[in-house]
């Protein structure tokens, strides 16, 4: 990838940041090279001596089920201890635990690369939720499913902010700690950092659905204001302990209304609790990732959302599952085998491709706030009544147009299949690609072994032209975005999924015929697989929970 035509310092820097922690057939990205067992971050932050509230842990979901969600909002149910557990649990929280001889470690219902889970969340409230969590800021602890307060807000302004926005009780936000990943993945980490926000801004959008709650991210604030609103620039409060990077911000009630004066807020914040936990006895700084964070800092922003948004295709077929939203967040997992023989049928693929696009008022794409950017290579494998082969899914816009006429251009051109609504184009002759998209994706079996894996694509010259170098980050939030719907899509049509994060960058964009001169633009942001898991005997699994046993499960009694 050359030099994007037109960039500053900073677009330099993240083009060449994306450069050199590409891999390729002749060689990986810098990375440790072996695991030092005895530096492996802690994957559980504390804030001590923060006082810690314990949220009720529900036994059962929401009201409604996974279908559902995309039919029609559901009645949102009061904001109380209960339901806020409930959100965070699916937003955050706890799945299970796995055992394999003496090693044990958690899952989580927001899926993170490697499973190290580099994002903290946090919770902003200006409504009291009961008479213990009352207005104030808080950081989720998911190991012990406990809000640990940070800081208070004065009753009178949460007073001021609650008659300001009425139908919002708060806000949820998010960090990273980047040497949870760069601990395994070096240079690469990075990018592993940001699809996890995506991740988790996708399984948040979810558990509000699933309560009836609606949640929209807020483009507006930059790193500097959102490091002063979570506490992140204490120094004091961080001495000895790895820092967190701020990330998002999102408003979570019954409606959203526009955001309030987050530098008002800040400033009221009061009592401040708690220093951060110490996660890992030494840690290493890549030069690649200290160069690129500065370049990447996002700036405060006005935005106005006046993009055309496709329009969502007709009916698609029910899921395979039918059960409860919560149920099936709880059952995602991370498929690490795949069969190698069990397909899809052509209603469920469609289906799946179709939750992918980003219609207007769609969750959980309603709750991000930028301009898609982000195309589908698919390569399809076992797909009823479809060719075995490559095909490109534009999400709409123009970039997606000349995404196609790029590749069109190459002596592939794409055509559409006729008949479908979801805008599935294929982009080469039928082919059995399952070696392929296995040897795409860094040798991987799995690639080839599902029924069906794809590549997400970004225009990244262009975005960053457009928006500037800290795009670079939003675009792996989409992809990130998109791989949560994969996941539970592949869910509710009775598969499993997994994102890969070790893929070929430019040996995808040869396959895909892209000419070298177009290089400089469409980048490959992530890859992801659907197909049947395959279990691994070995491991025993254990509720999420079993070590809160002694804490009291409270029914849902929903209305």
């Amino acid at each position: 990838m050359s030099r994007v035509p037109g960039g500053d310092s900073r677009i330099d820097a993240v083009v060449a940041y994306h450069e050199v922690t590409k891999h390729h057939l002749r060689g990986y990205a810098p990375g440790p090279g072996y695991l030092d067992w005895d530096a492996q971050p802690d994957p559980f932050r504390r804030w001590r001596p923060a006082a810690a509230l314990e949220l009720p842990l529900i036994d059962g979901g929401g009201p409604g089920s996974f279908d559902a969600l995309h039919l029609q909002p559901a009645r949102p149910q009061p904001v109380d201890e209960r339901s806020l557990g409930l959100f965070l649990e699916l937003a955050l929280g706890l799945s299970a635990w796995k055992r394999l001889g003496a090693e044990r470690w958690a899952l989580r219902n927001n899926p993170s690369s490697g499973n190290l889970h580099p994002t903290e969340g946090y919770l902003l409230l200006w409504r009291a939720v009961s008479a213990t969590i009352t207005p104030g800021l808080y950081h989720y602890a998911p190991h012990e499913h406990a809000l640990e307060r940070r800081a208070e807000l004065p009753a009178a302004a949460a007073r001021a902010l609650e008659r300001a926005h009425p139908r919002s009780f708060g806000a949820i936000a998010w960090s990273s700690i980047v040497w949870r990943e760069a601990w395994k993945y070096g240079a690469r980490a990075y990018r592993y950092c940001q699809l996890d926000v995506g991740h988790a801004l996708g399984a948040a959008r979810y558990a509000a659905a699933a309560l009836g709650w609606a949640l929209r991210a807020d483009p507006e604030p930059g790193d500097e204001q959102l490091a002063g609103l979570l506490g992140l620039d204490r120094d004091a409060d961080f001495a000895g302990a790895e820092p967190e990077q701020p990330e998002m911000i999102a408003l979570i009630g019954e409606g959203v209304d526009d955001a309030p004066d987050w530098a008002v807020l800040a400033a009221a914040w009061s009592h401040w609790q708690g220093q951060a936990s110490r996660l890992s006895a030494e840690s290493v700084v890549w030069p690649q990732i200290a160069r690129v964070m500065p370049a990447t800092v996002k700036p405060d922003l006005v935005m106005q959302r006046a993009w055309p948004a496709p329009t969502q295709p007709g009916a698609v077929a029910p899921a395979v599952r039918d059960v409860d939203a919560a149920s099936l967040i709880r059952s995602r997992r991370s498929a690490q085998r795949m069969d190698a023989t069990t397909g899809i049928s052509a209603a469920s693929f469609r289906r799946v491709l179709a939750r992918t696009l980003a219609a207007r008022g769609a969750v959980p794409f309603d709750a991000f706030p930028y301009p898609p950017a982000i195309d589908l290579a698919v390569f399809a494998h076992r797909v009823d009544g479809l060719d075995p082969g490559l095909y490109v899914l534009p999400r709409g816009g123009e970039r997606g147009r000349s995404l196609l006429q790029a590749i069109g251009g190459s002596e592939r051109a794409a055509q559409s299949l006729a008949g479908d609504a979801v805008p599935l184009h294929r982009v080469r002759a039928p082919a059995d690609l399952r070696h392929t998209a296995s040897g795409l994706s860094c040798h991987q079996g799995i690639a080839g072994h599902g029924a069906f894996a794809l590549a997400m694509l970004a225009d990244l010259g262009q975005v960053l032209r457009d928006e500037g170098a800290w795009a670079w980050r939003r675009l792996h939030w989409e992809a990130g975005l998109i791989g949560q719907v994969l996941y539970l899509e592949a869910e509710a049509a009775g598969l499993q999924g997994t994102g890969i994060g070790c893929f070929f960058d430019d040996e995808v964009l040869s396959v895909l015929g892209l000419a070298s001169d177009v290089r400089a633009r469409w980048q490959v942001i992530y890859h992801f697989t659907v197909g049947r898991a395959l279990d691994d005997a070995r491991l025993l699994s254990e509720s999420a929970h079993g070590h809160l046993a002694a804490r009291r499960w409270t029914a849902g009694g929903w209305s």
